[in-house]
């Protein structure tokens, strides 16, 4: 790499604290001096000169040297270090006026050829783009040509397309009074299950009324057969140790009479609860008939075509049709009350319907339902064609 001439004795004091500057940037950069001189393009012997302080570098060549070594080193040069080398760059420049008259001079000449550099590059791209626009300008011309050419034919097919597409304007409209036609139809299918929804929730409540009466009736009628079978027991002991054949007879027929009682009253109970079941799953069918017609309802009457888009996009199949995780959720909420039968088919449906992130949230939203519920819903998945690739999906991830 070489080592760099020290510098003389002879150098003023200014001098010799500006080239110790730059002798310190540039043994940072670690190459030699004449590699360097060819980085800058300029004479190994004017850089020597520099950085012996023989010589005074023109201000715009310790700007490049700044910017060399912050390359190298990959960190930006502070403001102080820029501050304290220009303050030694004018100390040394004013200890000699001919040298700081050839600075500035040599300051003013690259300013004029950067201005030289920068106007011809300027012109050039000005030229460039001249011609360009100018190549521009004649393919528009051809290209408006050949639209003239065409445009008496496009005015006749034009007026074709204007009849078709009155006529399928018309169609549409005959199409979309029949739409209409058959909204107004659900709306009144609509407003009849929910009248009949109101009544089987009544009459729901009734029942249940009922229920607790009767089960209360029940409880006080045990209490009193209790009490009785108590008596005929004493009773019966009593006729046996008089041994009083006519009593003991008696006592065994009120006994008779008082478990066919008893049996009576649970049947009526029985009958009760399973007219109870009915009405609930006549709710439940209802609710689902309802539901499904609301999202028929909501899926033909859009606002606009702006909004029909706009819903489509974010909502999914399933959740148009009422069958989304957090509407699956109810759903088995109310079945799994009422009629764990509807249970399987709720979960086969949803599973159909959903898309593979709605299964999976599904799936979460499960672990608050019985264990039974969770089951069902695994071996509907394991069963699947789609739950076996979502798992052979999954395996290959992990």
């Amino acid at each position: 790499m070489g080592t760099l001439e020290p510098i003389g004795d002879a150098v003023p004091e200014d001098h010799r604290a500006f080239a110790e500057a730059l002798r310190t940037l540039f043994d940072s950069l670690g190459i030699s001096l004449r590699r360097y001189a060819a980085r800058c393009y300029t004479d190994a012997g004017t850089l020597s000169r520099y950085l012996k302080g023989t010589r005074i570098p023109p201000w715009n060549f310790v700007v490049n040297l700044l910017a060399h070594v912050a390359e190298e080193r990959e960190i930006q040069t502070s403001d102080e270090t820029v501050a304290l080398l220009r303050q030694l760059y004018v100390r040394a420049a004013k200890t000699s006026a001919g040298t700081k008259r050839a600075a500035d001079l040599q300051r003013l000449l690259e300013e004029a050829d950067e201005q030289v550099r920068e106007a011809t590059s300027l012109e050039r791209l000005l030229r460039q783009a001249l011609h360009e626009s100018q190549q521009h300008v004649d393919q528009l011309n051809v290209e408006l040509k050949a639209l003239r050419a065409v445009r008496a034919a496009d005015r006749q097919a034009a007026k074709a397309e204007i009849d078709l597409f009155t006529s399928e304007a018309d169609e549409l409209r005959a199409e979309r009074d029949q739409l209409q036609a058959d909204i107004a139809i659900l709306k009144k299918q609509l407003a009849d299950a929910t009248s009949a929804r109101i009544l089987a929730e009544e009459r729901c409540d009734q029942l249940e009324r009922q229920i607790e009466s009767a089960e209360n009736e029940e409880k006080d009628r045990e209490k009193t057969e209790t009490s009785q079978e108590a008596e005929v027991v004493i009773t019966t002991q009593k006729v046996r140790a008089a041994a009083d054949t006519v009593e003991e007879q008696r006592a065994a027929r009120e006994f008779a009479e008082a478990r066919e009682q008893m049996a009576a009253a649970q049947e009526h109970i029985a009958a009760l609860q399973a007219e109870l079941t009915a009405a609930k799953q006549e709710k439940l069918r209802e609710r689902l008939a309802h539901e499904a017609a609301e999202a028929l309802r909501h899926n033909l009457v859009s606002a606009s075509p702006e909004e029909e888009a706009t819903g489509r996009a974010s909502r999914s199949l399933a959740v148009r049709v009422g069958y989304g995780p957090d509407q699956v959720l109810r759903r088995l909420d109310v079945a799994n009350r009422v009629s764990p039968e509807d249970v399987r088919p709720i979960l086969a449906r949803a599973f159909d319907l959903q898309s593979k992130d709605e299964v999976e949230r599904t799936r979460r939203l499960l672990q608050v339902m019985p264990s039974r519920v969770r089951r069902i819903f695994s071996d509907i998945v394991a069963h699947s064609t789609k739950g076996t690739a979502a798992q052979e999906e999954q395996r290959l991830r992990g």
